[in-house]
């Protein structure tokens, strides 16, 4: 917590903030894990009034700890008179966080489908914010990447907000001591066997003391600054092409330019999964009178023809 805030200007300040992410008019859900984080936010939000859809997914992973789980959120939610939708993820889903991540996303787009919702409200944090950045900056990720976690995102026609982003874990903490709320402790966050807890245990706490300085306000700028730029970027970007790309358009663009463009226009296209070495590949096109053709995933490909660029997948022959 900020030096000089009590209790009562932290209480203030988290309020304020899911109030505003969160307008009466405006029907949310919330996802709810059972941890301190999420049951902060669904408290602050019936604290405000609200009654938000909760959203509850039992992955199965921690078995008897995993179901207690869901008792649990299930008797918070009953006690608070909260709609409650929980899903269990079959056993076929790979206990990979990629593919847990995937299997939420489609459960919380069905979910808010179903009640015709279009705000997901999540309870990452500042701390979140900073261990991602450095999860995305050891994967090579640009600009976009390391400012992956926003207040505000637009994901498959879903609203993603995340309101507690300026708090760190330890404020949230003693919120919920003030208001007493109780949670559960998911046991594999001690575990050293994800790389989100090295960055989390061994990285920060060295930065810590390398610098002399927390690094959580230092990193959280810097993503800010990303984050900025990256909403200029999407304003700036969208009208710059015809259905095709031209080499003719690129042509007198800098560098950094052609990237964020190709970037955007191959996801415009359903190619969200193009990394650094397929965006340069797809640029080449622009530079280089061969190859003409770029292999991408899912068996589609990029290819020049007559100085323009298509996607051509299975299903067409060119977009």
């Amino acid at each position: 917590m900020a030096k000089g805030h009590n209790i009562a200007d932290l209480e203030r300040r988290v309020l304020a903030a899911v109030a505003q992410a969160c307008p009466p008019a405006v029907p949310a859900a919330v996802a709810v894990s059972g941890g301190v984080d999420s049951l902060t936010l669904a408290e602050a939000l019936r604290r405000l009034g609200r009654a938000p859809l909760c959203l509850h997914v039992n992955h199965g992973w921690r078995g008897r700890a995993s179901d207690g789980d869901e008792q649990f959120v299930r008797a918070w939610c009953r006690a608070r008179g909260l709609a409650l939708t929980v899903r269990r993820l079959p056993a076929r889903v790979p206990r990979t966080e990629a593919a847990a991540r995937a299997a939420r996303q489609a459960f919380f787009r069905q979910a808010l489908r179903r009640r015709n919702l279009r705000s997901l409200l999540l309870a990452h944090h500042a701390d979140d914010l900073v261990e991602t950045f450095f999860l995305q900056l050891l994967r090579g990720a640009g600009p976009a990447g390391l400012a992956a976690l926003t207040v505000r995102r637009e994901l498959d026609g879903v609203e993603i907000v995340r309101p507690l982003l300026a708090f760190t874990k330890r404020e949230l903490q003693r919120l919920a001591r003030h208001w007493r709320l109780t949670w559960r402790e998911d046991a594999t966050n001690g575990s050293e066997d994800y790389l989100r807890n090295r960055v989390r245990r061994r990285l920060l706490p060295y930065l810590r003391k390398l610098s002399g300085r927390d690094p959580l306000p230092v990193v959280r700028r810097a993503a800010q600054i990303l984050a900025d730029e990256n909403a200029h970027w999407q304003r700036e970007l969208p009208g710059v092409w015809p259905a095709a790309l031209t080499v003719r358009l690129c042509a007198g663009h800098s560098v950094a330019w052609q990237r964020r463009a190709l970037r955007a226009w191959l996801a415009a296209r359903g190619v969200t999964d193009a990394d650094f070495a397929q965006i340069e590949a797809v640029r080449g096109l622009l530079t280089d009178p061969k190859p003409s053709r770029v292999n991408l995933s899912r068996d589609r490909h990029c290819q020049r023809r007559a100085g323009r660029l298509f996607i051509v997948s299975p299903s067409n022959h060119g977009a």
